[in-house]
């Protein structure tokens, strides 16, 4: 973004409130437009582009709701704050719905209109102004298999697809919930000589115990009560296709034995019958529990561990790749649009930095979740941090308090005793800077305290350079933590900054191009104060 001032545009059929809030707005350094109904406000927003939209909802013409819609085509990146004099849950749901970055009751008070406009300035500029992380460009190929990872366990789980898959080895699949561990038996049934047979899926821990046979193996007439005609079992259905057994572990020892017959015999009997059944079945297993520590504990069949044991691939939970992160939620986010379940299209930087942190305990499953939430909240083309769940986002900041240590403060230079001690520059008022409550008589004639001295003054050491500076934060944050380097780097350039400055905010935002909202909040993400 440029350095002028946000332009903010109000639209309002009322001639006296439209001139209050422009002459609010003003006050704080935004410029300020306006248009007195939903036709003229939607030529002004093409001409003038504006970065907030106060818009009323109850106008002559259109309807603020009306035009809300048309703005979202017409100024798109503009964040949208209704106004309506009636707070009803219709209002409420249809603004979120079409749109809107808030919404507000009338009367309103000056304090919270202004702070309403200056986190919706602040959501503009992460929007516009951090680009997502750099991600792997995806391709056809990656929604086909969707085996999304570049990471070295996920390319060793790649490696052992390719070698497996051509044959009809039984497949034992391992991991924690939500790896995707039916993705890759998919993804080995698509690439075998059986992918034009028939694929089923069976989860194993879904099935009362009393029918699970009935579900994979059929019965005959009159078997059990309600088995009122024949039916074939999963294995029959399957003939010359995969099968795939989810949740085997929880698989009663009965039918543990009717597997191995299965897999041994390549026969079946329906429950209830006395015929045997060929079958020519590749199976696929899958678990999450520790079937070594079953057969040790007599819950598990030993020789149908080994039976299925025979290729085993191990699946990484998502905190063993972190480094994935960016491709699978470009993968997601391009998915969801693809959809039309969403129209976000990125994620802000320090919003990806978050979902690199989490650790994960749901894995692959859980990010999707959470990107689906997130997408669904966004207003605009970006998710932010703030559009991120508030738990994933607390476990972070623990996270990082936890494992950090704040360095010690930089040295501040020694001035001759008898130079005058600077006052910390007064920058000008902004959104971000600006008291929102009025001074009192009494605070304005108060002596101002000593002020520490600051540091980019004439006489001090120029700041270092660019790559000065991020060389000594990328080896502080190496040093400190191993992992979670983008991060450490992103906190360690920004204490340096307001070192540099004696702390001054205003001058530490110029030095890291940024405005002082946005390190504001990121010194709030990252618990840094001054």
């Amino acid at each position: 973004m440029s350095n002028k001032s946000p332009v903010v545009l109000v639209i309002d059929d009322d001639s006296e409130i439209r001139y209050s809030l422009e002459r609010i707005l003003s006050a704080r350094q935004y410029q300020v437009v306006t248009a007195d109904s939903g036709e003229e406000g939607l030529k002004v927003a093409k001409a003038e582009n504006p970065v907030v939209i106060l818009l009323d909802n109850r106008m002559g013409g259109m309807s603020g709701i009306e035009t809300l819609q048309h703005l979202r085509h017409a100024c798109p990146k503009a964040m949208v704050i209704l106004m309506t004099a009636f707070g009803t849950a219709q209002t409420a749901i249809e603004a979120m719905k079409f749109g809107a970055f808030d919404y507000i009751i009338k009367p309103f008070d000056v304090k919270k209109i202004l702070g309403l406009v200056e986190k919706a300035v602040s959501a503009y500029e992460d929007s516009n102004q951090e680009k997502g992380g750099a991600a792997p460009v995806l391709n056809s190929e990656d929604y086909k298999e969707g085996i999304v990872g570049t990471s070295e366990p996920m390319q060793e789980v790649l490696k052992i697809i390719g070698q497996v898959a051509a044959s009809d080895a039984t497949v034992m699949i391992t991991g924690e919930s939500g790896t995707g561990k039916e993705l890759v038996a998919r993804c080995i049934y698509q690439h075998s000589h059986r992918n034009g047979r028939a694929f089923i899926a069976v989860n194993c821990a879904a099935i009362p115990e009393n029918l699970i046979e009935s579900e994979l193996f059929g019965h005959e007439k009159g078997s059990f009560t309600g088995a009122t005609g024949q039916r074939k079992g999963k294995f029959e259905l399957c003939d010359g296709g995969t099968i795939f057994l989810d949740e085997i572990g929880d698989m009663s020892p009965p039918t543990q034995t009717k597997i191995l017959r299965a897999l041994q015999e390549g026969e079946i009997q329906r429950v209830g019958g006395t015929e045997t059944i060929k079958v020519d079945v590749r199976l696929i297993a899958a678990t999450n529990k520790d079937l070594e520590h079953m057969v040790a504990e007599n819950t598990f069949r030993e020789d149908l561990y080994y039976r299925l044991n025979v290729f085993r691939i191990r699946l990484p939970s998502l905190r063993e790749r972190l480094e994935d992160i960016p491709m699978l939620v470009e993968y997601m986010l391009q998915k969801l649009v693809k959809d039309r379940k969403a129209r976000v299209t990125r994620v802000s930087t320090d919003a990806l930095a978050i979902l690199q942190t989490h650790t994960w305990p749901g894995n692959v499953r859980e990010l999707e979740n959470v990107m689906f939430r997130s997408a669904v909240l966004a207003q605009g083309d970006t998710i932010l941090r703030k559009d991120l769940p508030a738990e994933i986002v607390t476990a972070v900041g623990d996270k990082i308090r936890a494992n950090g240590h704040t360095p010690p403060p930089m040295p501040v230079p020694a001035r001759e005793e008898s130079a005058p001690a600077e006052a910390p520059e007064t920058p000008p008022a902004t959104a971000s800077s600006v008291d929102l409550a009025p001074p009192s008589a009494s605070a304005s004639a108060a002596p101002v305290p000593a002020a520490p001295v600051p540091q980019f003054i004439a006489d001090t050491p120029p700041p270092p350079s660019p790559e000065e500076a991020f060389d000594l934060a990328f080896a502080t944050a190496l040093e400190r933590n191993g992992s979670n380097v983008l991060v450490e780097v992103e906190k360690e350039i920004i204490r340096r900054a307001l070192a540099h400055t004696g702390g001054n905010q205003a001058r530490a935002a110029t030095i890291l191009g940024i405005t002082r909202a946005t390190l504001k909040k990121r010194m709030d993400s990252y618990d840094i104060s001054n």
